[in-house]
């Protein structure tokens, strides 16, 4: 059974143990023990395997758990349809056909992880904020891996584990905590729960691409640019418009958001580096929300164009906008950049993709100039 172990490269969630029985192998017979790999993390896994006795060989191995089709209805009410897996007569909230696999748990308004993994009777969901976790978390993989080739938020298909009614009821926030997106149900006034807004979801789970890319230390400039590109990717995966949160903030009153990338004033943040916010209390990380305004005003020039501080920027549009951002962010920043290194990196990443003298080069030096950044 340890064997077994070493071989999936996984911590088991039971203890293993092994039975011995006849294998029949054609006109002949062999001595096999039969046993399981059964684990939690860093995905759900139910594999059984016969090894012979004699030689250690593995002989034959299938999988307990069975991809099928799951639906439910989200908080705001709209059918979704997502992969979940059959086990024996139960259905849990698990996708095996992504990466590692990406898992919905119910922490019941506490702060113990992992909580409790998903399951249902009859592949009809009924609780709204774990749907929406589960198919914005597909759906953020998804966005990943067609748009920038990405598997899962470490590259290399790490399980997306979200946890949904994190904290104590009426917790307005989500983030995500290293190994799990945590959500809060929000107090129904200023948040809805959390999980129902797609911006949201993939803004967080792009808090864990930089973790596992860039490393940006989340204080000062290089926080706000950590918030940055997660309000961009955010942004982009609905691209309705130039506003970032509207869906989950306030649902009762439309119209709003938490922030706007083509206007960041509008929501309290600041569009410019000689408005730098230096958060003398220290209440924002540094300014970390605050002053990512100006690095979403820079993105939105390069991506959409305009004239800002007497600076004309023509737009290249989203899709080479989000491809630059993504690349410079995740291959050329480390855990110390500031917004001078982030213009550095999005201009050369500008001259990689699309020439030195491109468009592309040009926007992303006068959109920067546009800002303040030099």
């Amino acid at each position: 059974a340890s064997s077994i172990s070493k071989i999936a490269n996984l911590e088991p969630s039971v203890d293993p143990k092994a039975e011995l029985y006849i294998y029949p192998d054609g006109d002949s017979t062999r001595l096999v023990y039969v046993t399981e790999v059964n684990t939690l993390q860093p995905t759900l896994l139910r594999t059984r395997y016969f090894i012979d006795a004699n030689d250690g060989k593995i002989v034959f191995k299938y999988d307990i758990l069975n991809e099928v089709i799951g639906t439910g209805r989200g908080v705001f009410g709209d059918t979704k349809t997502f992969e979940t897996t059959a086990s024996g007569k139960k259905y849990q909230l698990k996708d095996t056909t992504r990466g590692k696999g990406i898992l919905t748990y119910n922490v019941h308004n506490t702060e113990t992880l992992p909580g409790t993994l998903y399951t249902d009777s009859d592949n009809v969901w009924e609780d709204p904020a774990a749907v929406d976790a589960h198919a914005y978390a597909i759906r953020t993989y998804d966005y990943y891996k067609d748009r920038f080739g990405r598997d899962s938020i470490d590259g290399h298909g790490m399980a997306i584990a979200s946890a949904v009614h994190y904290g104590a009821r009426n917790y307005n926030n989500a983030h995500w905590g290293g190994t799990h997106m945590l959500y809060g149900d929000g107090d129904g006034t200023l948040f809805a729960p959390f999980s129902s807004d797609l911006e949201i979801v993939a803004h967080e789970l792009t808090h864990g691409v930089t973790e596992h890319s860039s490393g940006l230390v989340y204080f000062a400039e290089s926080g706000a640019l950590s918030e940055a590109i997660s309000d961009i990717i955010g942004n982009d995966i609905d691209r309705t418009n130039w506003d970032f949160g509207k869906v989950a903030y306030t649902p009762n009153i439309k119209g709003d958001a938490i922030r706007s990338l083509s206007d960041p004033v509008k929501y309290g943040q600041v569009d410019h580096y000689s408005n730098l916010y230096p958060d003398p209390n220290n209440e924002d990380y540094g300014g970390a929300h605050i002053n990512s305004g100006i690095i979403n005003k820079a993105y939105y020039l390069l991506a959409q164009g305009g004239t800002f501080h007497g600076v004309k920027v023509d737009g290249i549009g989203r899709d080479a906008a989000v491809y630059i951002y993504y690349n410079a962010f995740t291959n050329y920043l480390t855990s110390t950049s500031n917004f001078s290194t982030a213009r550095a990196a999005v201009i050369q990443t500008a001259k990689d993709s699309y020439g030195e003298n491109s468009i592309a080069v040009t926007s992303a030096i006068k959109s920067f100039d546009a800002v303040g950044v030099k």
